[in-house]
């Protein structure tokens, strides 16, 4: 090999590596300590606050310490939610803070982003096939056809911030085909 060619060769390696490890970081499940981050518009990758969740389904990605959001892959988007925490069952409430919680937005069925949000009944509707997930009972399936519940990513609230304090609550997704 040439000189030229090895110094070629060396920048684009230095080049490469970094954005091998972001897309990396970028695709990894949520990690404890991570932030939740606005998924879209004009706010996209800044933190969510309480004030920021009403009545509307807020999509979220997690962000690393090193600020890197994990926002290639739809199994690491979440839908924010503020419900009735009185009205929340006992396993819904150990991933809540508060009233807030954070739920796959990864249908069960098959992998379709869940979109609609029913306040009123406390339920998350797929689009594609039309599955119901009641939010408030641990995100069991209230219509099919997917037949297994959302999960719920734990989260706490803090320094004015809404932080990842543990894993995803079930596998993230449909089943794999194998």
């Amino acid at each position: 090999m040439k000189r030229r060619q090895i110094i070629a060769a060396s920048a684009a390696a230095a080049i490469v590596t970094p954005l091998a490890g972001f897309a990396v970081a970028a695709s990894a499940k949520p990690q404890i300590g991570d932030v939740l981050t606005h998924a879209f518009g004009d706010r996209a990758g800044s933190a969510i606050v309480p004030m920021d969740v009403f009545d509307e389904l807020l999509f979220a990605f997690p962000m690393g310490p090193d600020g890197v959001i994990r926002s290639t892959s739809l199994h690491n988007q979440v839908s924010v939610l503020r419900v009735d925490e009185a009205a929340m069952t006992d396993k819904t409430r150990r991933y809540a803070a508060g009233p807030y919680v954070a739920v796959s937005a990864a249908c069960t069925h098959t992998g379709c982003e869940v979109s609609g949000w029913r306040p009123d009944t406390g339920e998350l509707e797929c689009p594609c096939h039309g599955s119901r997930f009641n939010v408030l009972d641990a995100a069991r399936v209230v219509n099919g056809p997917a037949t297994r519940p959302l999960a719920y990513l734990p989260i706490e609230f803090g320094d004015n911030v809404f932080r990842v304090v543990g894993k995803f609550s079930r596998r993230v997704g449909p089943a794999p085909v194998y």
